[in-house]
């Protein structure tokens, strides 16, 4: 009997040895993503840790590795801000690239497995970039008031900390409060800031019976977006120390509306357990692109009037 015990606690350590030599902590993590950041500045995939099935997308297309990011970013931008979470083996960056003298505002999601990088999932804001009804250069942009409100980032103490699911609850209640129409469903500060492409869409004069702060409305506001669904959310990234979630959505229109799909990665900066601040990274869909164009939603296209 003590022989078999032995032998079981043998075999034990020889199988978990392995499974814990593929585990990519935090600082595992910031090095696979310094170096496919680096690998993509230097215009050369060869030198990051990519799988033979590595699958880049950008803005929901997807992008050989000698094409798109890969072949016009000539640097990294003044705004850096990373995020780790090992327990979903992803690590995000928001922030700026520089592409030929011009900044793109972006977000990323990069999948790591098995000490390589599977996935990255980009999404980039240009200033020409087509606008909500599809006219070139006339997309919201704001490099300037980016820069001077930026996400949060940090150690955040352990008592002011909330869990992995709590964050992406919170996170969540910004866009079932969109949907719902009700600003008391999301779990938001008073004042708190929403920009999408480092542009404010918030701060303005507040309609009759809606929610803000001090007479102006904040990312609690909520109006009528001709939304049909807030769609395809996917959690890309739960920083539990920082206290940051990075979220994936589309937002879908209604039937008869014409405007284009919104396709975003929204930076959320969360602060004792209410939002401070929503960054979004976003796109604006032509109306047969098939998006986000990962699993399990391999696209969303218009609802037909």
């Amino acid at each position: 009997m003590h022989v078999r015990r032995l032998l079981a606690t043998i075999l034990a350590s020889a199988i978990s040895v392995p499974a814990l030599a593929q585990d990519c902590d935090r600082s595992c993590l910031a090095g696979k993503l310094d170096s496919y950041l680096n690998a993509v500045v230097a215009n050369d995939a060869s030198k990051a840790p990519l799988s033979y099935g590595f699958r880049q997308t950008e803005n929901s297309i997807v992008t050989p590795n000698d094409e798109g990011l890969w072949s016009t970013v000539t640097g990294l931008g003044k705004l850096q801000r990373r995020y780790y979470d090992p327990e979903g083996h992803t690590a995000g960056f928001f922030g700026l690239l520089d592409e030929s003298g011009e900044p793109a505002i972006v977000a990323l999601r990069l999948r790591v497995e098995n000490q390589q990088i599977t996935e990255a999932e980009w999404h980039i804001g240009r200033k020409n970039d087509v606008g909500i009804t599809g006219e070139p250069g006339k997309v919201v942009f704001d490099v300037d008031n980016l820069l001077a409100n930026p996400p949060n980032e940090g150690f955040v103490p352990l008592d002011r900390r909330h869990s992995r699911e709590d964050l992406i609850a919170i996170a969540n209640s910004y866009f079932d409060g969109i949907m719902a129409k009700n600003s008391k469903v999301v779990k938001g500060h008073p004042g708190c800031s929403r920009r999408e492409n480092g542009f404010p869409t918030f701060g303005g004069e507040l309609k009759p019976g809606e929610i803000g702060f001090e007479g102006k409305s904040d990312c609690r506001t909520v109006g009528d977006f001709g939304l049909a669904q807030i769609t395809a959310r996917r959690t890309q990234v739960v920083d539990v120390e920082q206290q940051i979630v990075m979220m994936s959505v589309v937002f879908l229109r209604r039937p008869g509306n014409e405007r284009w799909r919104n396709h975003f990665t929204h930076t959320i900066s969360i602060e004792d357990g209410l939002i401070r601040h929503v960054h979004g990274a976003m796109f604006y869909a032509p109306p047969t692109q098939p998006v986000p164009n990962w699993p399990p939603y391999d696209g969303n296209f218009p609802l037909q009037p």
